[in-house]
């Protein structure tokens, strides 16, 4: 996939996950929001500080709008996250029971 083509994909990406329109995002963006329908369908591209007013709308670092993630690197994050939320569960009871042994005994 060619740069402009991941530029598109993850702008759209970030934008949906943020449950932005391309109204929203283009009222952030103090533009119109054609300018940002043309943008996502490759018919025109943003200039570095555009970008940057992007990213910033998008509470992202500009260099995510042109990181391409492979699904083994999306796998090995979930995998890592799914861990740590487990520990932290864990954590969790561990604490209710001892708080409840506590009560208890009082």
């Amino acid at each position: 996939m060619g740069l402009q083509q991941v530029f598109m994909a993850n702008l759209r990406k970030y934008r949906k996950q943020l449950g932005y329109t391309q109204e929203k995002l283009a009222e952030l963006c103090s533009t119109d929001p054609c300018y940002i329908r043309q943008i996502e369908i490759g018919r025109r591209f943003p200039s570095i500080k555009y970008i940057e007013k992007i990213a910033e709308a998008l509470g992202i670092a500009p260099y995510r709008l042109f990181y391409e993630e492979t699904n083994q690197e999306n796998d090995r994050f979930l995998s890592l996250y799914a861990e740590k939320k487990q520990k932290i569960k864990k954590m969790l009871i561990d604490n209710v029971n001892q708080i409840c042994s506590m009560i208890d005994e009082e």
